[in-house]
């Protein structure tokens, strides 16, 4: 801007002095004070106007890189860890469904649940842990708790991705009778993988792609196999768990 109102203040004095044949007079053209005053002022409005915007923007920047640590400063807080290790317990799955185990014909053993004890991070906020299904020891379990979960919990295998598996929780020690998990407490979560009929103690495979289980024998989690837990709380803070379940299935088994 600078360059240009010079180059232009000397183009309008190089053009000034002009010889005149008029009455044998040398006409002077020049730059009047007035002109010089309207260009400068023009400068000036320009220079401020720029100075302005970049000015409001450094401030629309500065917010926008504000919030973003307080979130980022407000999801640490909200952040799970584990306590303790993945355990992995092995079921008989009713593969033909006709609520009799034979282990000698089409019926199999597989990893059926995993639990793993959840708590927050140091000077984290509670997490509300509301599940999507609880159990009750009767008829099928899980059972739909009838709640808006607050948490989503993804299962992942080497055939299969369970977008929304089914969760329960407990609070063992320390409960004061809420989902919150809050400073000095433990949630015990369980994921299922299968559905376990109380009446006649076997597991059983997913009645399709609408439920969060597994639904076939050949996707059932058996031994030496890779699997991921994924926990993403309401807060956005997320845990992943991986691990791989032993050459041999014993009843409890402790994954690390």
């Amino acid at each position: 801007m600078v360059r240009w109102l010079a180059h232009a203040l000397e183009g309008r004095a190089a053009g000034a002095r002009r010889p005149s044949s008029h009455l044998g007079v040398t006409r002077q053209l020049g730059v009047t004070g007035l002109e010089a005053a309207i260009i400068l002022t023009a400068f000036v409005v320009v220079a401020s106007v720029f100075a302005f915007t970049m000015m409001n923007t450094g401030l629309f920047v500065a917010d926008v890189a504000g919030q973003t640590a307080l979130s980022g400063v407000e999801r640490a807080r909200g952040n799970v860890v584990p306590r303790g290790s993945v355990f992995a317990t092995r079921g008989n799955v009713d593969v033909d469904g006709n609520n009799v185990i034979d282990l000698n014909g089409v019926d199999l053993q597989a990893v059926v649940k995993l639990t793993f004890t959840l708590t927050i991070a140091s000077d984290g906020t509670a997490l509300d842990l509301t599940p999507p299904f609880t159990k009750n020891d009767t008829g099928v379990d899980p059972d739909s708790s009838g709640l808006t979960d607050r948490a989503t919990v993804t299962v992942q295998t080497e055939d299969i991705f369970i977008s929304e598996g089914a969760w329960t929780v407990d609070f063992p020690g320390n409960d004061d009778g809420d989902y919150m998990l809050e400073q000095g407490e433990q949630a015990e979560v369980t994921v299922w993988l299968q559905t376990y009929d109380n009446a006649n103690a076997l597991w059983d495979l997913g009645a399709g792609s609408g439920d969060p289980y597994i639904d076939t024998s050949a996707n059932l989690l058996r031994t030496s196999s890779s699997f991921t837990i994924q926990v993403m709380t309401a807060s956005g803070a997320a845990l992943i768990l991986q691990r791989t379940t032993p050459k041999f299935l014993d009843g409890v088994m402790n994954l690390n």
